[in-house]
């Protein structure tokens, strides 16, 4: 097995299929990279892809998805519940096998110069990759999202790392960046009282015992539900189970049931740390999204 990277960009599209179709579609037939995982939502209007494969061929794959991405997608009229900066919103990428994590600082570099140069779209450079401080947290650089760049400019401190210095039109801006694995864990409450949801989300951000989990309170308006969506960034620390027993635990408080919990894109069999998905109500959670299967 050669150098193996994780890449899993995310794109402003949740709701039209053709269009979903279309990038996963560019994705797959531009190199040897695979994708193991796609899957979109309409209440967040995001797709989430993932790839595996050698340098080479995540940079082909990514660009020929970016390319159509930006083709397909228009800022100008978007809107979603999670926040993003363009149509190309973000393209992370993870060391597994073989590689470096400075390595893929370097890819992140030359896909980021690709989408610049290529593509014309404004390029932040985030985590690992980040060429400041402030640029390595990526809620920093997305605070206000697409209309707060579109509005008050990119010059100054909002200026981009490469790329243009003024908005893409309708595809926005993009950040790229190498990280560490990262879980994207979503918990459905059967409820629509946004306050608990809301609740629950405040005391994941204040308990410490929670590390490296960043929450949101999200309105599921196709199910008329309410969804703590987060990002688990120490998945060795604060396990699945753990964090789904804490969501559990509080929303038995308020007499509300958990109705699923939804795993986005891939992860190690070490995070499930042997626990089923049933005891965490993943019913939709595939063989193909364990990354031992594939490694």
């Amino acid at each position: 097995m050669g150098a193996v990277v994780q890449c899993v960009p995310n794109f402003s599209e949740g709701r039209n299929n053709l269009t979903v179709e279309a990038i996963v579609k560019a994705a797959s037939e531009a190199s040897a990279a695979r994708v193991i995982d796609y899957s979109s939502d309409p209440d967040h209007n995001r797709m989430v892809v993932t790839l595996l494969g050698e340098p080479a061929d995540i940079r082909y794959a990514v660009l020929a998805a970016a390319e159509r991405a930006i083709e397909l997608i228009d800022m100008r009229s978007h809107s979603g519940a999670h926040p993003r900066i363009g149509a190309v919103d973000v393209i992370p990428l993870v060391p597994l096998h073989g590689i470096t994590m400075g390595e893929c600082v370097d890819l992140s570099y030359e896909i980021g110069e690709d989408i610049a140069k290529k593509l014309h779209v404004p390029v932040y450079f985030y985590e690992y990759s980040a060429r400041s401080s402030t640029r390595r947290n990526l809620a920093e650089i997305r605070r206000g999202g697409y209309e707060r760049l579109r509005d008050e400019g990119m010059t100054g401190e909002r200026a981009p790392d490469v790329g243009p210095h003024n908005i893409h039109p309708t595809a926005g801006a993009t950040a790229v960046g190498a990280r560490g694995p990262l879980i994207a864990y979503n918990v459905n409450l059967d409820t629509t009282d946004m306050e608990i949801c809301q609740s629950i989300v405040q005391k994941i951000r204040t308990e410490k015992k929670h590390e490296g989990v960043k929450a949101i309170a999200v309105w599921l308006a196709t199910q008329s539900r309410v969804q703590v969506s987060m990002n688990l960034t120490r998945p060795e620390l604060t396990p699945l189970y753990e964090i789904y027993d804490f969501i559990k635990s509080e929303a038995d408080k308020h007499h509300v049931e958990i109705q699923e919990s939804e795993i986005i894109g891939a992860l190690p069999a070490s995070a499930l740390d042997g626990v089923g998905k049933a005891a965490i109500k993943a019913w939709r959670l595939k063989e193909t999204q364990i990354l031992d299967a594939w490694l």
